[in-house]
């Protein structure tokens, strides 16, 4: 490592273009997550149809509202055209799609189910705005009942969370006879906390789950999932005084009058990865269903399917490094690398507190703008920001992301100017003096999109081809429709505000060792800072969770639900922050600019952003 007078950096050891392919690392590495993302969607595919005992084809289906609602159909493979089988119309959670269904779906297909596992309405690839036509449930339903092969007399309805009180109920009040039994996972059957049930007191066969360690008890009307046996919502619609007995079945399946309450050491989001639950839902619609024949419910091969997804995802974070490596490699964008500029930053005590900082900013704002957003929202949904949950991270981004640009200023003319620090000390621009290089930060948005294409390209193969996308429970990243792709666009400068002051702060302030530690030190220690804060947020709201108490911030309705929500969805965080710290990290160390990884972040988090959440306000699409 040689200092350059002319800037004040240090160089980077050169590429030797003849090292043989066994001894260059990033073409190795990107050579292995390629195949992760291939071999990964292979597998999951085939776990996902049973190893060809079942199909899965894609549909779309209209509703008499105009809405088109997309569905994955599951269709036993040795279903014989002179015979008929049970079905079962399926729909996800809030800000969920059809994939979190999918090891439910398996299951049940696994059994000889006919399954429909429909987007709802807003969700995933159906358009339309949340909660719109029943969610879709009634539409979902009608086209269920018209699918070859589906005994008509035999058909159960699989909701969770709002795809429960939302689409499975709507389903079922607009045909109380078109249907013979409802699981509601995670989920009541009226609308959340109401004890008024005199409007869903005919529907029929119902199940309820609610998880011992429920994030959002207040579906029912109680403060933790333990009390759901003395919830006033369930023992209303259970017709009792007494405490539900769990596993008890009350009144007939045979009168369509039956009743049960399933409790499982299990919390809201992990119901649909939880071998209890998807062992619940096939269980009760085995017993209304078929009078308990088929495999057992115990019998489930869906962790398969869940290593075959998280390998893909793990591959296409993995290629953002190999291939970015080796881009940065070709004549379009070898102009994008510099050399690392001396650490002019913050040390010794200075380092500490500016990490202590850094983690705990976040975290300490987290609840008060989720209950803000959930509820009163700041930011309103229009057609530039139409998703409600994305807009709450947009808020949150863009609040700390003030404080973040105010500390950078603070620091810079209070501390790290006198030694030396400047915006080509911060990566920033070229040299001392100098301006910002737009010509090199477009191409170094030219430089993202070029590395993120190949994960793009793989990832819609495998959902068009296969029906599976990259997944590790709640960590997601589906492709992008074309409402979606309007959405993306449309959020990722406000997450660039926020994400390169981040980058700013890791790769000008806060770089371990004064920026001599081995890159992946640095990493590791940059990924701690990045997520520690939302660990001991998570941990703070879990460990009551897991010992059986409520959540501890607060007892009125609207803040449990705030932080319940909150809660799931910090949990994707634990994974996409370190990503996010070392994205930042590796492509200074590469390129001598901050703006770079910061680029690459804005994309991979605002991609899987608008891929997933739901549509509150449906956006225009030419």
């Amino acid at each position: 490592m040689a200092k350059t007078p002319a800037d004040d950096t240090v160089a980077s050891a050169p590429h030797n273009p003849r090292r043989p392919f066994w001894r260059d690392r990033p073409k190795i590495v990107a050579a292995i997550a390629v195949f992760l993302m291939v071999a990964g969607s292979y597998l999951a595919m085939q776990i996902n149809t049973a190893g060809g005992a079942t199909s899965v084809s894609e549909v779309t289906i209209f509703s008499p509202t105009g809405q088109q609602i997309s569905a994955n159909v599951y269709k036993p493979a040795n279903l014989s055209p002179d015979k008929t089988a049970p079905a079962i119309a399926m729909w996800h959670g809030l800000n969920n799609q059809k994939d979190h269904m999918e090891q439910t779906a398996l299951e049940l297909a696994r059994r000889g189910f006919i399954v429909v596992s429909a987007d709802q309405i807003g969700h995933g690839s159906s358009n339309g705005a949340n909660q719109d036509a029943g969610c879709g449930g009634p539409a979902t339903l009608a086209y269920l009942q018209t699918v070859p092969g589906v005994d008509t007399s035999r058909i159960g309805l699989v909701g969770m969370s709002q795809g429960g009180f939302c689409a499975a109920t709507a389903a079922a009040l607009s045909q109380p006879d078109g249907y013979r039994s409802v699981f509601y996972m995670e989920s009541e059957p009226g609308q959340p906390g109401s004890v008024d049930v005199s409007a869903i007191k005919g529907i029929r066969n119902a199940a309820v789950l609610i998880g011992q360690w429920t994030e959002l008890p207040g579906l029912i009307a109680v403060s933790r999932g333990l009390d759901a046996p003395e919830s006033p919502a369930l023992k209303a619609f259970f017709e009792t005084n007494d405490r539900i007995e769990p596993g008890r079945v009350y009144g007939s399946i045979e009168d369509g009058t039956a009743r049960i309450l399933y409790s499982e050491w299990e919390g809201h989001a992990s119901s649909t990865d939880a071998p209890a639950s998807i062992g619940d839902a096939v269980e009760w619609m085995q017993k209304t269903l078929t009078d308990g024949s088929g495999l057992s419910p115990a019998d489930q091969i869906w962790p398969f399917k869940l290593v075959g997804t998280s390998l893909a995802l793990l591959g296409g974070i993995l290629f953002l490094f190999a291939g970015g490596s080796l881009m940065l490699r070709t004549r379009a964008f070898a102009g994008l690398v510099r050399a690392v500029p001396e650490y002019r930053g913050l040390r010794g005590p200075g380092w500490w507190i500016g990490a202590i900082i850094t983690t705990a900013l976040g975290p300490l704002l987290y609840l008060p703008v989720w209950k803000n957003m959930f509820f009163t929202p700041a930011i309103g949904v229009s057609t530039l920001w139409p998703q409600n949950f994305t807009n709450i991270y947009m808020a949150w981004g863009l609040l700390v992301g003030v404080i973040a640009w105010a500390l950078i200023a603070l620091n810079h003319f209070a501390f790290t100017r006198r030694t030396g620090g400047d915006f080509a000390a911060y990566g920033v621009t070229e040299h001392r003096g100098g301006g910002i290089d737009w010509g090199k930060i477009g191409k170094a948005v030219l430089f993202t999109a070029a590395v993120v294409a190949p994960v793009y390209l793989i990832l819609t193969f495998t959902d068009a081809v296969w029906h599976v996308d990259f997944r590790s429970w709640v960590v997601t990243l589906p492709p992008l429709t074309p409402p979606r792709w309007v959405a993306f666009f449309g959020y990722l400068l406000p997450f660039a505000f926020f994400f390169v002051a981040q980058g700013i702060l890791f790769n000008g302030f806060l770089r371990w060792r004064a920026g001599k530690a081995p890159l992946w030190q640095e990493m590791l220690v940059n990924s701690i800072v990045m997520t520690l804060g939302a660990l001991v947020w998570v941990l703070i709201a879990y460990i009551p969770l897991l010992a059986g108490q409520p959540l501890p911030f607060g007892s009125d309705p609207q803040t449990m639900t705030a932080a319940g929500l909150g809660a799931i969805y910090y949990l994707p965080l634990l994974v996409f922050w370190p990503v996010a710290a070392c994205l930042w990290t590796y492509f200074f160390r590469k390129t001598g600019r901050t703006y770079v990884g910061s680029i690459m972040v804005t994309v991979f988090i605002v991609w899987s952003l608008a891929a997933s959440s739901s549509f509150q306000m449906w956006p225009i699409v030419g």
